[in-house]
């Protein structure tokens, strides 16, 4: 049993480390960072009153598709981020080596659930491509909220939004963001930048996603799901409130860094 464990995870390493998958992992990486880049952007633009498009995922990613050759540029995201789920599926099976005991088993169920994430963004980037994107985060709410259990659903996925933001965090006071760079990316003048992106980045990250998870908690409590949403209705109700708009435009730009932390962190990944 231990050997064909062996032989599992060593051919898992082997796929992680092949040219054409780590190629497609880097892709996928530097997509993503352009995803959030135009979120923050996006969210700036709501901040501001000026909203040009929904500061989320699809909306970053119609917002690619409004441009010239957007639909291919789209179609290759898709195939970069097909790439990084691989990438993480063999983290998830023979990676972080580095660790032992449980902190191996984290690291590795931490790249499951990046891969599950990874996934749906390329999901969702084939269907902006083809035009067959769906509605608003706030009607899927709202259907969860009819059905038996509904609010306690919504408490669970408000839970997992305010995980991610608490880890966010925690990747700011361990430097595990740090996890995945080869040495160049982490020492010299280049390091000293893509800690600086790192640690506001992370921060903003995890700000928003706490902010999300208080408003889905808010419509579970109070029975109405237009209390929840995504990034644009938190905005939106920030914005009236004093320094309200320089908050959220400092979460922004936040935002943009850890997507620009993230093309960095694709010229500079390697496995564990």
């Amino acid at each position: 049993m231990a050997d064909a464990r062996d032989e599992t995870e060593e051919a898992a390493r082997e796929a992680r480390d092949h040219p054409a998958v780590s190629g497609a992992a880097r892709a996928g990486m530097a997509a993503y960072g352009v995803v959030y880049i135009l979120i923050g952007w996006l969210a700036g633009q709501a901040a501001l009153g000026r909203p040009t498009g929904s500061a989320s995922g699809q909306g970053a990613l119609e917002q690619v598709r409004e441009q010239p050759l957007g639909a291919v540029v789209l179609w290759l995201a898709a195939a970069g981020l097909a790439g990084l789920v691989v990438w993480e599926a063999c983290q998830a099976v023979g990676g972080h080596r580095d660790e032992d005991g449980l902190r191996r088993w984290a690291g590795r169920a931490a790249s499951a659930g990046r891969g599950v994430v990874f996934g749906v963004l390329a999901v969702l980037a084939v269907r902006v491509a083809s035009g067959h994107a769906s509605g608003s985060g706030g009607g899927v709410t709202g259907r969860l909220m009819e059905l038996p259990f509904g609010r306690t659903v919504v408490v669970l996925i408000a839970l997992a939004l305010a995980g991610v933001g608490v880890l966010s965090f925690v990747h700011v006071v361990t430097g595990r963001w740090r996890r995945g760079l080869d040495i160049e990316g982490r020492t010299g003048a280049v390091g000293r930048v893509v800690t600086v992106l790192a640690r506001v980045g992370y921060v903003a990250r995890g700000v928003a996603f706490l902010v999300l998870a208080g408003m889905f908690v808010w419509s579970a409590v109070t029975h109405d799901p237009s209390k929840s949403g995504g990034l644009d209705q938190a905005i939106a109700r920030f914005r009236d409130e004093p320094f309200g708009p320089a908050l959220m435009l400092v979460v922004a730009a936040g935002l943009a860094c850890y997507g620009a932390f993230h093309i960095v962190r694709a010229r500079f990944l390697r496995g564990g």
